[in-house]
C-alpha cells in the first residue's frame, strides 16, 4: 500500500512549481518597471540639471541666485572669502549617476 501523502506528493510539487513561476514573472515584470522608471528618472535629472547650467551660464555673475549646494539656506558661508564668489565657468555636461 502506497502512503496518501507520497502519492499527493507529485501534485503539490507541480502547484509548488506553478506558484513560483508566477512569482517570478511577477519579480521580473516589477524589475523591468524599475528599470523604466530608473532611466526616467535618469533622464529628466540630466534635462534639469542641464536647464540648471545654462540659467547659470545666461544669468550675470552678480545676479545668480544661489541654488543651496553652498550652505543649508541657500546662502554662501559667512565665512566664505571674497573670491569664492567668483565661479569658475562650468565644463561640459557630466552624467549623473543616481543609485
Amino acid at each position: 500500500m502506497t502512503d496518501q501523502r507520497t502519492s499527493d506528493l507529485p501534485d503539490r510539487m507541480r502547484e509548488r512549481l506553478a506558484g513560483l513561476r508566477r512569482d517570478h514573472d511577477k519579480g521580473q515584470a516589477q524589475l523591468q518597471r524599475l528599470m523604466r522608471e530608473e532611466a526616467a528618472t535618469r533622464d529628466a535629472l540630466l534635462r534639469v540639471g542641464g536647464a540648471i547650467r545654462i540659467l547659470e551660464e545666461l544669468l550675470p555673475e552678480d545676479e545668480t541666485p544661489r541654488t543651496g549646494r553652498d550652505g543649508e539656506d541657500g546662502a554662501a558661508p559667512a565665512a566664505a572669502p571674497a573670491e569664492a564668489n567668483s565661479r569658475p565657468k562650468p565644463g561640459p555636461p557630466r552624467a549623473v549617476h543616481v543609485p
